[in-house]
Order: C-alpha cells, then structure tokens, then sequence
C-alpha cells in the first residue's frame, strides 16, 4: 500500500469523537492506510472486521468541538492570530448484520463544520465505509469495502492558505483461504482516488494496487507469508521537458516475507520486510530501491489494559503532501486502560521522518527537502448516561523540515457528545 497523509488526519478527527476509529483530530484518516511499509499492501489472511461482530443498527447525534492553537499551521514567530474554534454537528450510522454466514456493515457521519476565525475554512464534513465480510466453503472468505471521504483538506502542505475541499473514494478486496495447519493462499486488491478543488486539481491522485502470496501456518509458530505487491500511482499534475508535457506516474514493486504470531489474547506481534523499487516516471524525480519494513508488538497484561508500539520505513504517497512519493521512517506508542464499564482512557506517541520525493512547482522556490513530526495525544471516553456518549481528546504536533519556513506547533483539543436516537 501507499501511505497516508495530511489528507489521510482530516477524517480521523470525526472518527475519533463519532465513529470510534483512530487518529488525530485535523486531518482525515482513510481507513485503508496505503504504505508501502515492507510492500503495497501489507495484508496475510485477516481478522473479522471489528465493526461486523454483532447484529446492530445505531443511529445518532453528534457534536463535535474543536479547539485548534495553529489551524492554518504556519511557522507563527512573527506572532498573528492563528488560533480557531469549530463546532460541527453530524448524524452517525453503525450498522452491521448477519446473512447466514454472510456480513454487511456500514458506518459513518455526515455533517458541516464551522469555524469562529477562519470562516472560509467552513465546509462539509463526510465519512462512510461499508462492505461485506463473505465466506465460501468451509475456509475461505473475502473482505469487500468501499470508503467516501470529504471535508477541507489539513493546510500543511497545500502550499498556501486556501479552502481546499477534497473528497476521497477508497475501494479494497481481501481474500484468503487459511487454514489450521500447512499451506494457503491470500490476494488483496485496491484502488484510491483523491479530487480536489479547482485551484488544486494538480493533486488530484489515483492509486491502483494489488499483492499476492502464499503463507504457511503452525500452530505453534504462527504464521509466515511471501509475498509479492506493485502499485501505479498517478498524479494529475504534468511538468514541462525537453521532449513534451510528461506525466507524473510512479511504480512501486516489492518482494517480501511477512511473520505473525499470537500468544493468546495477551501478546500479538508481526514484522514485515522487503526489497522495495520505486520507479518515478517524471524526469527528475529520484528513484528508489532498499528495504523496507515494518512491525507492531501489542501486550495485554490484564483484560482492561494494553499496550502497543510499532516502527517502520515505508514508501508513502496518497493525498495532499504535494510529491511523487515520500521515504518515511516512523515509530510510535500506545497504551488504553478501561476503568470502568463507563470510562477508558488512552494515550499515544508517535514520530515521523519524512523524505520528499518529486516536490510540487509550489515547493520548488522553497523546497521542504526533509521534515520530522512528533505527535502526542491523550483521550478520554465516558458514557455519562446509555444513550448519551463524551469523549476528550487532546493533541499536541510539531513539525520541524531542513527549510524552518515549514516549522510548526499546535495544540488542539475535541469535545465529543454523541447521543444514540
């Protein structure tokens, strides 16, 4: 796969106060996260999707209110009001239901967001995903999803401060056919497609990619996969040459192998590595060709508390960043306790280095070259009555690139109430 993004933060933020999915407030979050960690799609045979475990159709109302230090994240020494409040109201859908052996689900928000500063900031505020969990015979089974996605785009890199609608559509397929012991198949495919506003139709994108392997299981092993994955990534931009207008196309291949294992429900750990090529068909644009890969360690000393840490060097590119693609290194830390049947709370680190790859004529006067972000984040879910849902969220962000005019920091935090009809 091919990562996530500044575009990618704007959905997280609704789902973390509405729809209970993962990320920082401000930018949106793609379920299906693209990166080329240890290749394209970093897929084996797949659990239950966790929204289709139970029979379920919610309805309900949110409100989500944001304070935001740095809305339009700019290097602020200079002093200026950067600072913003926004409420967005939205109606949310949780829907899952068993077909015999079949699943559909869906999930998701609709509403509008508006801001008490930067007004021209104020837009619609979507995200859907909805699928079906199938099964044929007695092992094999097949994951369908699609995603839409819509909501102004995080100003981090658009380049300047505009508004910048985007709207996203994701699509995958997983199929795989384990079993208890010994060899089998798995296959995964996708295909992203980010629009934008007229004066960024530059970085509008479309990401095709697929993997296929085979893995062998032992119960007492867990399990092992090689793999093979490639990926087009086309950007609507064209850049004058020489010979003509030249497309901005980039192909990525990678061969790996893939381990996991469980140790019951307390300790899950898997690891990736592969031999990844990135062949940018935009003239000057450095290619790339190394290792790649990635891992996650999850610990669950007690039912009510976990930990989790993950670390990685991907090949990145889906959304707004303004390039042909990104070298990303990246770690980060989590820890969740339950309290109560009515409280939990989490915490998480994360950092980032990120290295840019084919920069936008945006870019070029000002070349970002290289950047580091650090991200910390707490939150806080408590059901103050059965219907009735409030969640805290706070984070802190600091961006430092080779050229300090992209510095930046901000702090943030989201107030959440979500009310089942």
């Amino acid at each position: 796969m091919i990562g996530a993004d500044s575009f990618d933060r704007s959905v997280a933020n609704a789902y973390s106060g509405a729809t209970r999915g993962k990320g920082s407030e401000g930018g949106m979050s793609v379920p299906r996260i693209v990166a080329a960690t240890a290749g394209i799609m970093g897929l084996a045979a797949f659990a239950p999707a966790a929204h289709a475990q139970e029979n379920k159709f919610e309805l309900s109302l949110a409100v989500v209110e944001v304070y935001d230090s740095n809305l339009l994240r700019i290097n602020n020494d200079g002093g200026g009001q950067t600072d913003n409040l926004s409420i967005a109201p939205r109606i949310t859908l949780d829907y899952s239901r068993r077909l015999a052996r079949q699943r559909i689900f869906a999930n998701g928000y609709a509403g509008y967001a508006w801001n008490d500063r930067f007004t021209f900031l104020n837009r619609q505020d979507v995200a859907f995903t909805g699928g079906a969990d199938l099964r044929a015979g007695p092992r094999c089974r097949a994951e369908v999803t699609g995603s839409l996605f819509q909501a102004q785009s995080d100003l981090e890199d658009l380049g300047e401060i505009i508004r910048n609608v985007s709207t996203a559509q994701d699509y995958s397929l997983r199929m795989s056919c384990p079993r208890p012991s010994g060899f089998y198949p798995a296959a995964s495919a996708g295909f992203f497609r980010i629009e934008n506003s007229e004066r960024r139709r530059d970085r509008d994108q479309s990401i095709i990619d697929a993997r296929v392997g085979i893995a062998y299981r032992r119960p007492a092993l867990g399990d092992a996969q090689l793999f093979g994955s490639l990926a087009s990534i086309r950007r609507a931009r064209e850049v004058l040459t020489p010979a003509g207008p030249a497309k901005d196309v980039t192909e990525v291949r990678s061969v790996g192998l893939r381990l996991s294992r469980s140790v019951g429900t307390r300790i899950s750990a898997q690891v990736e590595v592969a031999y990844t090529d990135v062949a940018p068909q935009l003239p000057g644009v450095t290619p790339f060709a190394g290792i790649t890969y990635s891992g996650e360690v999850g610990y669950k000393p007690v039912s009510r508390l976990g930990f989790s840490a993950g670390f990685g060097r991907s090949v990145a590119a889906r959304g707004n960043v303004g390039t042909s693609y990104y070298l990303q290194q990246q770690a980060s830390f989590g820890t969740n306790l339950t309290i109560s049947n009515r409280t939990s709370v989490g915490a998480d680190l994360r950092l980032a280095e990120r290295t840019f790859r084919g920069e936008d004529p945006e870019f070029q006067l000002r070349p970002r070259g290289k950047d580091t972000q650090v991200t910390a984040s707490a939150n806080m879910r408590y059901r103050l009555l059965q219907p009735l849902t409030l969640e805290l969220l706070t984070r802190y962000r600091k961006r430092a690139a080779d050229n300090e005019f992209y510095d930046y920091d901000s702090f943030s935090a989201t107030l959440s109430a979500m009310m089942r009809i």
